[in-house]
C-alpha cells in the first residue's frame, strides 16, 4: 500500500529552496513541521492505512509476528501499537532508541537489528510501514525468508 495525503501537504515543509539560497535570495533552507498535526496524522491516519493494508492482504492483527514502523519517534511508535491493539507478543521495532531517526533507512535498519538479535525469525509475518514529508506513506506485509 502506498499514497499521500495532499490535504495536509503544508504540515511538513522547507523554509526556502536551495536555489534561492545559492542565488543569495534566502537563508539556508531548513525543514519545519507542525508537530501536533504531524503526530496525529502519523498515528491515526497511519493506523487506519495499516488496517486497510492488512485487510487487503488477508492478514489479521493476530497474525502479525513483527511490526516495524518508520522510526520517527518513540511516542509515535508506542501510540501506533496502542491504536492497532497489537498483542503483547508482537515484536516491535524500536531501533530509534539506539540509532535515532535515520529517515528512509529507519525501517530496513530496525528490521535488520531485529533479525540480527534473533527477535525476528524466518517465517515470521512482518508488517512494515513508513511515512514522511509530503505526508506520503507506504507499507507492506512480508513473510521473512
Amino acid at each position: 500500500m502506498w499514497g499521500s495525503d495532499g490535504e495536509n501537504w503544508d504540515t511538513i515543509r522547507m523554509t526556502g529552496s536551495s536555489i534561492d539560497f545559492r542565488d543569495g535570495k534566502a537563508e539556508w533552507p531548513t525543514l519545519e513541521q507542525d508537530g501536533r498535526t504531524v503526530f496525529r496524522w502519523a498515528v491515526w491516519h497511519t493506523a487506519k492505512k495499516i488496517r486497510e493494508m492488512l485487510e487487503q492482504s488477508g492478514i489479521g492483527i493476530e497474525d502479525i509476528d513483527v511490526f516495524v514502523p518508520h522510526q520517527a519517534n518513540m511516542r509515535i511508535i508506542d501510540e501506533l501499537v496502542k491504536q492497532l491493539k497489537l498483542p503483547e507478543d508482537v515484536v516491535v521495532g524500536r531501533d530509534i532508541a539506539e540509532t535515532g531517526n535515520t529517515s528512509a533507512a529507519s525501517i530496513p535498519l530496525a528490521t535488520h537489528r531485529l533479525i540480527e538479535e534473533g527477535a525476528a525469525q524466518s517465517g515470521d509475518v512482518l508488517v512494515q510501514f513508513g511515512f514522511g514529508a509530503g505526508l506520503a506513506y507506504a507499507g507492506q506485509v512480508l513473510i521473512l525468508p
